[in-house]
């Protein structure tokens, strides 16, 4: 399998303040052509099979029937990976440094920091595709799932993603699974957003979907491929009643980034497994764009002006846009390219 990945030399915004069609956004709503701004950016493209997958768990009272089910359907999609250059991590989304596991036992699995995979009190931290085969990896990550319900009850998947991230300084655990090429793919699980109703107190700023993204460009480059998917109670399910509250900024940071929703209220998680699985081996095929494309024609897709610029040849087929992540049906060739596209500001 060839695999992109695309590192962004120059990006800068344009005024844009005349269009004669309706511009839409990705939604399909229309959009004041004095919001938007025109996007330019120049990347290069060289090959990389590396993807980084990160669980987000849900480790509140709630959670043990959804952990349960998360953890005998996720055979199926280590397998789909199989052929990536993967590296797998669990975290909870309780916000404290510690947090109690199934037997009430204190442990340091909280605030960003990695559930390890040999044992409750263990040290590995990290499953990766050359130490680890595929049924090995499957095995481990099952159990890893089962990590009790005995969480702070304020959820905080955002929050603990960014921290994870920022523990790239001083933890060992980060400084193994975060990798500056590799795509990044966070898959959160969770029966309420963050800080439960979405009224966080105290440290708010690491619980914002895009001071979260501002992050990961920051700590890598503007070039990676940042995916937030998310199993929730998303706003429009009406029929999911397990579930507290909705989860509307899971949903939009899923948006955002291109992720998939599922609901948590699903009585097998096996078809949303296998379709972020599906979607991981498809980031191998995508770039990262600064911002949310929308439609200036109303044609009904994002529009994007991709140039070759060693032979100027366009590449106007072959790919889809689905919030910042734009995914090719074949990996681009090696070389040089510029996009040119519209955004809201």
């Amino acid at each position: 399998m060839s695999v992109t990945t695309l590192l962004f030399q120059n990006c800068s915004p344009v005024a844009l303040t005349d269009m004669s069609t309706q511009v839409l956004d990705q939604s399909g709503n229309p959009v004041d052509p004095k919001d938007l701004v025109v996007q330019k950016q120049t990347f290069d493209v060289r090959f990389t099979p590396e993807i980084d997958i990160l669980f987000v768990v849900d480790n509140s009272g709630s959670m043990k029937e959804e952990q349960q089910n998360i953890s005998s359907k996720i055979n199926g999609f280590m397998q789909l990976i199989s052929n990536l250059q993967w590296h797998v991590a669990v975290t909870t989304t309780d916000p404290n440094r510690n947090t109690k596991d199934a037997n009430g036992t204190s442990r340091p699995w909280g605030d960003g920091q990695f559930r390890p995979f040999d044992s409750d009190s263990g040290s590995l931290y990290v499953l990766k595709h050359n130490e680890h085969s595929i049924a090995d990896a499957q095995a481990k990550l099952s159990q890893a799932f089962l990590m009790g319900t005995n969480g702070n009850g304020s959820e905080r998947a955002i929050n603990s993603t960014y921290r994870a991230i920022e523990r790239i300084k001083d933890t060992a655990g980060s400084q193994q699974f975060f990798r500056p090429n590799a795509r990044l793919v966070v898959i959160t699980i969770s029966d309420e957003d963050e800080c439960s109703n979405g009224n966080c107190s105290g440290n708010v700023s690491n619980s914002n979907p895009t001071n979260l993204i501002n992050l990961v460009q920051n700590q890598f480059s503007s070039s990676k491929v940042f995916v937030f998917n998310s199993i929730i109670r998303a706003p429009s399910d009406t029929s999911c009643t397990t579930a507290e509250n909705n989860a509307p900024i899971y949903e939009s940071l899923s948006k955002k980034t291109g992720g998939i929703i599922g609901s948590i209220c699903a009585t097998d998680y096996t078809a949303i497994l296998s379709s972020m699985g599906q979607g991981a081996v498809a980031l191998a095929k995508s770039i990262n764009l600064q911002c949310a494309p929308v439609d200036t024609n109303a044609d009904g897709t994002p529009d994007v002006a991709l140039v070759n610029e060693s032979n100027g040849q366009f590449v106007s087929t072959g790919y889809s846009i689905s919030g910042t992540t734009a995914t090719f049906s074949a990996a681009l060739p090696e070389g040089t390219y510029s996009a040119v596209y519209t955004c809201v500001k």
